[in-house]
């Protein structure tokens, strides 16, 4: 995130005017110094004597940082000057905290970066924030991993982006609130709370009527044939009685007897019942117009 940023020129104090006799050279010639933009009639111009043509070194007039000798170093803002005849010169960027920044250099100090970038004539300092984890400073949009998580560093701090996957493909990940099954494992890339994410696998099976099934595992209750799916969820096949085996959704007539296999809702239901019809669809009405009548009853 940048936090600041100044540009100055590296002249700031400049001789704007020279006055003097008709001849130039003659004593009580004198040079008029403002700050730079400032006109001739400032209150803090400096007026420098000339003697017998020949110019003495030359103070730096600055605005709002007062004047300085030629030699002589000063701050202002972010920046520290060295006064060099009259021009006003960038040596150094200066931290909020007082470190010093060599010019075209870069400096990482308490989780901030600082820049002290030369473009020309011009000097810019500018302070951007960093992430900081196990050791390791991390500029703002680099990604990084820490055990099983993903990392961004944002302007906001650290955020979790996701889910290394556990034995899965190199670079394989999870989004925050993510989850997938693999082999027989559900992967959870879990948010338990703003910022913060856990990483569960979990062995899936299923569970029905008190007991354990395992994925793939296959079992009858009440003749109707179950299998455990990979997702730990109920597979219904169909139905079995006495060896017989029925797909879910079919019905059979054999032997005098009909058998049905079918759903309602989210139940199954396995029917077997005697039927003289030579047809399926007769026995199957017939069912119907008995329970039929006996709701009437």
């Amino acid at each position: 995130m940048l936090r600041n940023v100044a540009i100055f020129g590296a002249l700031i104090g400049i001789c704007l005017a020279r006055f003097g006799n008709e001849n130039e050279n003659s004593i009580g010639d004198k040079l008029v110094l403002t700050a730079h933009g400032m006109g001739l009639n400032d209150v803090n111009r400096i007026e420098i004597p000339v003697h017998n043509g020949r110019i003495p070194p030359l103070p730096c007039v600055t605005s709002n940082a007062g004047t300085h000798e030629h030699g002589a170093t000063f701050t202002k803002n972010n920046f520290h000057y060295s006064c060099n005849n009259g021009t006003a010169e960038v040596v150094a960027c200066i931290a909020d905290d007082g470190s010093v920044i060599q010019l075209g250099r870069t400096f990482v100090k308490t989780g901030m970066k600082h820049y002290c970038n030369v473009q020309g004539d011009n000097v810019t300092y500018k302070q951007e924030a960093m992430c900081y984890e196990n050791g390791m400073h991390y500029n703002i949009g680099d990604s990084f991993r820490n055990g099983s998580f993903k990392l961004t560093c944002r302007e906001q701090g650290i955020h979790v982006e996701g889910c290394y996957m556990q034995n899965g493909v190199s670079g394989d990940i999870l989004a925050a609130g993510e989850n997938r099954i693999e082999n027989g494992k559900r992967h959870e890339c879990e948010i338990i709370a703003p910022g913060r994410v856990r990483y569960v696998v979990k062995m899936l099976g299923c569970s029905h009527d008190g007991n354990q099934y395992s994925i793939g595992q296959m079992w009858t209750h009440q003749h109707v044939r179950y299998q455990c799916k990979n997702d730990g969820s109920l597979m219904v096949l169909g139905c079995i009685d006495d060896g017989l085996y029925l797909e879910l959704g079919r019905d059979l007539l054999m032997n005098g007897m009909a058998h049905r296999c079918y759903k309602v809702g989210t139940t199954t239901f396995y029917h077997k019942f005697a039927c003289d019809f030579p047809s399926l669809s007769q026995c199957v009405g017939q069912m119907m117009h008995r329970k039929m009548a006996a709701r009437r009853v």
